[in-house]
């Protein structure tokens, strides 16, 4: 199997196991959150300054109460926030879904809910943030 072919089956799997579950802002002009690999990507994102990855978690935590309804977001936490380069398989899925342009400028900011602790899916969140003309939004929320 070439890494082609193998990209192309591992989005087609993502997108299988993941194709209930789409959410869709239109607050404004590029805040589109989908799950859905293959959907619409932010296409005005700009590039990232040094002090990116902080701005990033800043707007992630701004608005996570938003991006989860139905999850007691009281007490959020980012417990990781890194470059998509840097970030695995979640950084590798915005490239594979965006590209390589959109993954450099984005940022996945993995989030803690205590309140929904014990749970382990509940409890944590994994969300795309970039920068545009306006400032840092969540373009997708991935978990």
């Amino acid at each position: 199997m070439t890494l082609t072919s193998w990209r192309t089956a591992a989005v087609t799997v993502l997108a299988v196991s993941l194709g209930g579950i789409g959410l869709t802002g239109t607050a404004g002009a590029e805040q589109v959150r989908q799950i859905v690999p293959g959907g619409q990507c932010p296409t005005m994102a700009l590039q990232l300054p040094a002090d990116g990855v902080a701005n990033a978690a800043e707007r992630a935590l701004a608005e996570v109460a938003k991006d989860y309804p139905g999850v007691d977001t009281r007490g959020a936490q980012v417990m990781a926030a890194d470059r998509s380069a840097f970030a695995g398989a979640r950084g590798d899925q915005v490239v594979l879904q965006c590209g390589r342009e959109v993954g450099n400028r984005t940022i996945v900011v993995q989030l803690l809910f205590p309140k929904m602790l014990p749970s382990a899916s509940l409890s944590q969140g994994v969300v795309d943030v970039s920068r545009f003309g306006d400032g840092y939004r969540v373009w997708e929320v991935a978990h």
